[in-house]
C-alpha cells in the first residue's frame, strides 16, 4: 500500500485518505483547545483543503477520461 500523493492524486483513494486525515486532525485539535481563534483557523484550513479536494477529483477524472 502507498500513501496518499497530495501533488499527483492517482486515485481517489488519495482524496478519501487526506480528507479523512484531515477531520481525524481537526477533532484532536478542537478537542485539545476549543478556543475560538483555533475554530477560525481551521476554517481557513478546511477551504484550503476544500479546494485542493476539488482540484485532485478534476486531475482524476481528466486522467481518466484521456485514458479512455
Amino acid at each position: 500500500m502507498r500513501a496518499p500523493s497530495l501533488r499527483n492524486p492517482r486515485s481517489f483513494w488519495d482524496v478519501f485518505a487526506v480528507l479523512c486525515g484531515y477531520v481525524l486532525l481537526e477533532y484532536i485539535v478542537l478537542q485539545l483547545t476549543g478556543s475560538f481563534l483555533v475554530e477560525q483557523e481551521l476554517v481557513v484550513v478546511a477551504i484550503a483543503v476544500f479546494f485542493w479536494a476539488a482540484w485532485a477529483v478534476y486531475r482524476i477524472l481528466v486522467r481518466v477520461e484521456s485514458a479512455g
